[in-house]
C-alpha cells in the first residue's frame, strides 16, 4: 500500500492470530525427494527385527520403536508399535522441507518427534500456511505455501482455522474493515 512504512504496518500475530510451531521430524529418513525411496526405506525398516530395526529407526527421546501414539488426523499411518509393526507404507505426501524445497514424507505420527496433529488437522486443498521466519532487523520474513511446512525456526499461521476453508484465521472484523477501506 502507498504511503505504508515497515513501521506502519500491524505485526502479523494481529492480522492472524493462530499460529503453530512446524513440526519436528527428529529423523531424517521419512522424507525424500521421491515417494518410491520412502516406501523402501519403509520395508527395510519393517523386515529388520529387534535392535537393527531401533538402529534404522533413530530413537529419540520422543520417539522410540516402542513409543505408543495416536494416529495423525486424517488416518495416517498406524497405531501399533513400531516395534512390531508390519504392513504397507502409509502413502507419502508432499511437504515443504525448506524454502522451495518440496519432499515427500511418511505421515506416520509414529516416525515425528512432534507431529503438530492441529496443522494436519486442517491442512486441505483449501489451505495456505503462511511461515513467518525470523528476519534481519527489517523484520520477519514470510512465505505462504499450500504444503505443510516442516522447516524452523519458524510459525506457521494457517489461512483457515477449519478444514475445507472454514473459519478464516483472521483478527475479529479485519475483514469488515478491509471490506469498508478498499
Amino acid at each position: 500500500m502507498p504511503g505504508v512504512t515497515h513501521d506502519d504496518a500491524p505485526p502479523l500475530a494481529d492480522l492472524m492470530p493462530w499460529s503453530v510451531a512446524p513440526p519436528r521430524l527428529g529423523r531424517g529418513w521419512p522424507t525424500a525427494p521421491d515417494a518410491a525411496s520412502l516406501k523402501a526405506r519403509w520395508d527395510a525398516l519393517l523386515k529388520a527385527e529387534g535392535p537393527d530395526r531401533a538402529t534404522l529407526f533413530e530413537p529419540t527421546r520422543s520417539r522410540t520403536p516402542q513409543s505408543a501414539v495416536g494416529r495423525l488426523p486424517g488416518g495416517a499411518g498406524g497405531t501399533e508399535r513400531l516395534a512390531r509393526a508390519a504392513g504397507p507404507c502409509p502413502e507419502p505426501v508432499r511437504v515443504l522441507r525448506a524454502p522451495f524445497d518440496e519432499q515427500w514424507l511418511i505421515p506416520d505420527h509414529r516416525l515425528i518427534d512432534a507431529a503438530r496433529p492441529e496443522l494436519w488437522r486442517v491442512a486441505d486443498a483449501r489451505q495456505v500456511f503462511v511461515v513467518e521466519t525470523p528476519g534481519t532487523a527489517g523484520g520477519p520474513l514470510l512465505l505462504a505455501t499450500s504444503l505443510l511446512p516442516l522447516f524452523g525456526p519458524a510459525r506457521i499461521r494457517p489461512l483457515y482455522r477449519r478444514p475445507g476453508g472454514a473459519e478464516p484465521n483472521l483478527a475479529p472484523g479485519l475483514l469488515d474493515h478491509l471490506t469498508a477501506r478498499l
